[in-house]
């Protein structure tokens, strides 16, 4: 759990902080605060505490004096400073005695919580660095990070890079590369990787850790071939330090200038997938992936069956069917249909849970390796099954919001289709499984519905028949009359006749 002190001598800023702090991690303990760096260092420095957050300019002890003082009590506290002066003097002097990051108010709540995100990790990790380096770097590391995911405005980020005495090529050749490490594997050294993270820090200004302390480097070069050098040499160190066969390597297209690094790591997010059918110390290069041979086949109905009837055995061997196929086409493959194709299994089973199926789905986009994608898969359906067992006497959850919602708005043109993107269900699964426990098709249904509103106005009104088929979600004249003849056996007209009678 983190432990926080919060100092302001703003009431209203500490409130803000708390209530936000709060709603976004209830695990984060916030010991107290202070409208001083005296009363904090007075009342807290002796509690163990992991992060302080702290005004600049306070009466009796402003915040850059705080923290001085608080390290000769507790070295290892992080401390984000918060100002309403944008000067960055007071950065370099929180540089110099150690701060995670510096924001300015009003605070942006994105770059807030993203830097107590990262602290925490640290924290929980225990991630060792000397004192001084470690604070610079958290806090450089957070704006490359920011600057990637494009987070960060294009004159903040020069102001940054500024004060980071970092280079703003323009003409060079850039490209990115990712290193991730696969922790655990056997012969893996935390040693060996933290002499590589020391090395290329050395070697390469644009070297960060992102949040999973994964490296990513930002090559530059007067050419392709100097980039190409400096690929092989960041390899062969790899290869040195922690063994290659530890690593996944991600190499993005050569671009021009730092300016091209954001558009390079969107490319290195869209290889992510290609690890699945790479093995680890291999190059994946955006600029050399293979083309893919071949595709899963995936029949929706047939699937999409079994599950509705509870067939667990058959939806079990289906999956079974598909890893092994699978694995005989493995290097051959494309992983973002398979990607595709599981993501359509896990939207079925889903059942409009729109929680389940995103953290599904991120499972699935993360994993790198087949078996961590069958596991993922097994693990959803086991409980659907048994979820399936418990509700056997009624209709599901998903049948009776779909029944209600046709109630409340079979006016609006409405189909299996649209109704399964806004339940979050697929369309396939969604229609068999409707016949199944309301007995027709969908399309049955909401005809049969909107005939029989049609019915009670022409009993009850003189409307115009253009304007009851419109009211019963009806925009094609001719279609409502067959279907209104399909289901009475009558013409509007004629129903309204023979009703009209008796």
């Amino acid at each position: 759990m983190l432990k926080m002190l919060l100092v302001d001598d703003e009431p209203l800023i500490v409130q803000g902080l708390q209530a936000v702090i709060r709603e976004f991690d209830e695990e984060i303990e916030i010991i107290g605060t202070a409208k001083n760096g005296m009363e904090a260092l007075t009342h807290f420095a002796t509690q163990p505490c992991d992060l302080v957050i702290t005004d600049i300019k306070m009466p009796k002890m402003d915040g850059l004096q705080l923290i001085e003082a608080w390290k000769k009590e507790q070295d290892t506290t992080k401390f984000i400073v918060l100002s309403g002066f944008q000067e960055f003097e007071y950065v370099k002097r929180g540089l110099a005695i150690g701060i995670e990051n510096y924001l300015l108010k009003p605070l942006n709540e994105t770059e807030l919580l993203e830097t107590i995100t990262q602290i925490k990790e640290k924290v929980e990790a225990d991630f060792q660095a000397t004192g001084d380096d470690e604070a610079y770097y958290i806090l450089r590391d957070n704006a490359l990070w920011r600057w990637l995911n494009n987070r960060i405005g294009t004159e903040d980020w020069k102001e940054r890079m500024a004060l980071y005495k970092m280079p703003l090529a323009q003409d060079q050749m850039t490209a990115l590369i990712w290193i991730q490490p696969m922790y655990g594997r056997r012969d893996w050294t935390a040693d060996g990787w933290r002499k590589l993270q020391s090395y290329l820090r050395a070697e390469y200004p644009f070297m960060l850790l992102n949040p999973e302390e994964e490296l990513l480097i930002g090559l530059m070069a007067e050419d392709e071939t100097g980039i190409a050098t400096q690929i092989a040499k960041v390899y062969d160190e790899i290869g040195a330090m922690v063994g290659s066969e530890q690593c996944f390597f991600l190499m993005s297209e050569v671009g021009t200038g730092t300016a091209y690094f954001p558009k390079a790591f969107r490319q290195l997010e869209q290889l992510l997938q290609e690890r699945l059918v790479s093995s680890p110390g291999t190059l994946i290069s955006a600029d050399k992936i293979l083309p893919h041979r071949w595709r899963p086949n995936f029949s929706q109905h047939q699937l999409a069956r079994a599950l509705v009837l509870r067939e667990k055995e058959e939806t079990l061997a289906w999956l079974d069917a598909f890893f092994a196929e699978w694995e005989l086409h493995l290097y051959e493959s494309d992983p973002h249909q398979v990607i595709r194709v599981l993501s359509e299994v896990a939207l079925m089973m889903s059942e409009s849970d729109p929680e389940q199926l995103l953290t599904v789905i991120r499972r699935l986009d993360s994993a790198i390796t087949p078996c961590e994608l069958k596991n993922t898969m097994l693990e959803l359906i086991h409980p659907f099954f048994d979820r399936k067992q418990e509700d056997d006497n009624s209709k599901s959850p998903i049948i009776q919001k779909i029944l209600t919602y046709v109630a409340e708005n079979f006016t609006e043109g409405m189909s299996l289709k649209t109704l399964g993107a806004k339940f979050h269900i697929n369309a396939v699964y969604l229609g068999q499984l409707f016949q199944k426990e309301v007995g027709v098709h969908f399309t049955d249904y909401l005809n049969q519905f909107r005939v029989n509103h049609a019915k009670e106005i022409l009993m009850g009104t003189k409307q115009p028949v253009t304007a009851i088929a419109e009211e019963s979600g009806y925009t094609d004249m001719a279609y409502f009359y067959r279907q209104f003849k399909k289901y009475t056996g009558y013409t509007p007209n004629g129903f309204r006749k023979k009703e009209t009678v008796q």
